[in-house]
């Protein structure tokens, strides 16, 4: 049996992904990615699903050059709208019971 990564250390973060330790400072600094907890040695630990966020974070920090609050704020609605997304695909399906009859 396969156990599924759900967790993840700054430091593995920063090797396994290549990202540079300030980088991730800065996202945590304003709050695009929240740590879950801490390890002994004060080593953040993070869920597996920021690292998508990281990524996103970083490309338009880098590959854009936009700043880190502007980041934050589109990262933030990223998320709401793929809540709503999920929202509505839920809601769709539904309906399509209720109108469709099955």
């Amino acid at each position: 049996m396969t156990k599924t990564l759900t967790k993840i250390s700054y430091e593995e973060l920063c090797q396994i992904e290549g990202i540079k330790s300030e980088y991730i400072i800065d996202i945590v600094n304003y709050k695009i990615v929240v740590p879950i907890g801490e390890l002994e040695n004060n080593e953040w630990l993070f869920e597996t699903t920021s690292v998508y966020w990281i990524k996103k974070a970083l490309r338009l920090y880098l590959d854009l050059e936009i700043d880190w609050v502007a980041v934050a704020v589109i990262v933030d609605l990223m998320r709401q709208k793929e809540i709503l997304e999920k929202e509505n695909d839920a809601i769709q399906r539904q309906l399509n019971r209720l109108v469709g009859g099955g």
